[in-house]
């Protein structure tokens, strides 16, 4: 073993999150697995969603790559911009396009490539704003033997709010009206949200990512648990400190286990005082500050020995209440925790 910590992703729960967002909304889902899978392993959830999903979308070059390299057959897309159109080609990866220097820059290039369209209807971060300019593009690419519209997109940014929803799915259809293609190109919306909404019969694929793994979404569950061991047992005394910087004084004689994961492996150092991990089916209190590399919790009322397993992390929900940042910044901050991916 490589490390003392486990990450495990269950495939099961992870196909089956898939599979209800794909049955509730009615549509394809394009699963997007940027950020390393929002921090669960790109790679792995690709190979486990590859028998099910034809579509994934990513942030950049590398990421796409590097999928590319485990799905052969599936379309993958960069969301952001690409910093390589000529890898892009090479590993047949679709890119995305958002203005006409852009394209007029691909098209100069010369080479075969795949290209989806983003239209800005209201987060004002990537996309067409301007009709007219879509419209230009999108003759230009028409006409363009090399290049292939293969879809038409845009992202919703709020998909609580109903109105506002409403509104950017007016939009977008309205940029859509003018289409006359032989081969009509993909249409397709996120967040993940949208899967709660029913006027989407002009969408092929609805984007999902965040819900695949448990969040956001009263339909899934989480699919990540990270488990570690404790390496140490200290018997502290009564009024001796635990930890960095006088934080934690032992109010009474105590036994603390050691767990080697700290705030460089994504813990969270402002949760700590409310953080607890499992261990023999009992919770265990941190105490002290969280290190770097290790953090500190009392097995005092626990019967406890070296190398006993600890659930350090099993649902981002808990974290994010305790701590007020996002699901998304926790589990992305998991990203670089020193631990064996095992896939179950």
């Amino acid at each position: 073993m490589k490390y003392f910590s486990d990450k495990i992703i269950d495939s099961k729960k992870l196909l089956s999150n898939y599979s209800k967002l794909k049955n509730f909304s009615n549509k394809k889902i394009c699963a997007v697995v940027k950020a390393n899978a929002y921090g669960h392993g790109a790679k792995d959830v690709c190979k486990i969603l590859s028998p099910v999903c034809d579509f994934f979308a990513v942030h950049n070059i590398v990421e796409a790559v590097a999928l590319r390299k485990v799905n052969t057959f599936a379309k993958i897309l960069i969301l952001g911009y690409c910093e390589d159109y000529q890898t892009a080609s090479k590993y047949d990866i679709s890119v995305t396009i958002d203005n006409i220097e852009q394209f007029k820059m691909i098209a100069n290039l010369n080479i075969k490539i795949k290209i989806h369209l983003k239209i800005n209807t209201g987060m004002n971060r990537f996309g067409f704003k301007n009709y007219k300019t879509f419209l230009n593009v999108l003759n230009l690419a028409n006409k363009h033997k090399t290049i292939t519209i293969e879809g038409i997109y845009t992202h919703c940014f709020n998909t609580l709010n109903k109105k506002i929803t409403l509104q950017q799915i007016v939009k977008f259809k309205r940029y859509l009206r003018h289409l006359n293609f032989e081969n009509k190109p993909l249409i397709h919306i996120g967040g993940s949200g949208m899967i709660n909404y029913a006027n989407l019969d002009f969408v092929d694929y609805i984007r999902c990512g965040i819900s695949i793994f448990g969040y956001c979404c009263n339909m899934t569950e989480p699919i990540m648990k990270i488990k570690s061991k404790i390496i140490k047992i200290v018997n502290v005394k009564s009024g001796e400190y635990v930890g960095y910087d006088c934080f934690y004084k032992a109010k009474k004689n105590m036994r603390v286990g050691i767990v080697p994961l700290g705030y460089a492996d994504g813990l969270i150092r402002s949760f700590q005082q409310d953080m607890i991990v499992k261990i023999n089916d009992k919770f265990a209190k941190v105490v002290g500050k969280i290190c770097m590399d290790v953090f500190m919790i009392d097995v005092s009322q626990i019967n406890v020995k070296l190398n006993d397993e600890s659930t350090v992390f099993w649902d981002a929900k808990y974290w994010s209440k305790k701590s007020g940042l996002s699901e998304y910044e926790i589990l992305t901050g998991l990203n670089n925790a020193r631990t064996n991916l095992i896939v179950e």
